[in-house]
């Protein structure tokens, strides 16, 4: 008998609490217990609990570490490996999530000799990462011979190469380790599955391939269960406007601060994302939203 392998998995979070509750939801996401999720019965959505995340695998066997990172430390850090985990087990993958930039900085070197295959570095918020201070540790990556991702928003994080995964900005030249990342997982921009009404104009039950990581890929897809769509409209809101509700309702904990490399805030983007694959498997043309420009001084 096949066994099947675990990935082990080490988790690094900053100190503000946005941060803390972002971390929560993406490894409560993964672990997939039952109290994880109670979004439609806590705001009151008048939708019954049907399970639908029970076929969704438990990681909880791969969280080998998780650590907040960053407390006690000065304004500007001159050596980022001295505030860095000194415990850190063996593990393929490293989520980094909102650390202070000059540890961000100091973490290709750290990592250097831990035999990482993979670091997942996601950007929700644009003050967690600037574009400079990207390029840079991708770089320094690049230089020791680590695979890394910056997606912006974390379910932007995906195997094509488009305007939100582009080698050199948001991934290494090598990047095969991360696309295991994401199917081992099943993390990252949504794939979804919806089985029709036999006239074709409602959603009768929905499956979600891969998720967006904070788990909202569920929560959107129940909202529009037993709803019709028929030319992207559905009951007294448009398509596009159930899914926004539903979208915020979860609530999505991206910034709404403007960005300056999306030209658009990052809630927004994670907006989009799962719009257009909700759209795409019900045969309707994507709707972008602005146009995006990466521009790096």
């Amino acid at each position: 008998m096949m066994i099947e392998k675990t990935y082990k998995l080490g988790v690094f979070y900053g100190i503000g609490p946005e941060t803390e509750m972002l971390t929560q939801k993406f490894v409560g996401n993964l672990i997939n217990n039952e109290e994880f999720c109670k979004a439609c019965e806590d705001l009151e959505q008048n939708v019954k609990c049907d399970k639908c995340r029970e076929y969704m695998k438990s990681h909880a066997n791969s969280i080998y570490y998780y650590e907040k990172v960053g407390e006690n430390v000065p304004e500007f850090i001159e050596e980022p490996e001295d505030y860095l985990p000194k415990n850190l087990p063996p593990v393929d993958f490293v989520l980094v999530v909102g650390i202070h930039q000059d540890l961000l900085s100091g973490l290709p070197s750290y990592l250097n000799d831990k035999e990482v295959k993979a670091v997942i570095v996601p950007i929700e918020d644009p003050k967690w990462v600037p574009a400079g201070l990207q390029v840079q540790v991708l770089e320094e990556f690049e230089k020791f011979g680590i695979q890394a991702a910056f997606p912006k928003p974390f379910c932007s994080l995906s195997k094509e190469q488009d305007e939100y995964n582009k080698i050199g900005f948001h991934l290494t030249k090598e990047h095969n380790f991360v696309y295991e990342f994401i199917d081992y997982f099943k993390v990252g921009v949504p794939i979804v599955f919806f089985l029709l009404s036999k006239d074709g104009e409602s959603i009768e039950d929905t499956c979600v391939l891969q998720t967006a990581p904070c788990g909202s890929s569920y929560y959107v897809c129940q909202q529009l269960k037993a709803k019709y769509f028929k030319n992207g409209k559905s009951g007294d809101l448009s398509l596009n406007e159930r899914i926004s509700k539903a979208h915020h309702a979860y609530p999505c904990n991206a910034s709404m601060d403007q960005d300056s490399i999306l030209k658009d805030s990052i809630l927004h983007i994670g907006g989009y994302l799962i719009r257009n694959a909700i759209r795409r498997e019900l045969n309707l043309e994507e709707q972008e939203g602005q146009k995006l420009v990466y521009v790096i001084k």
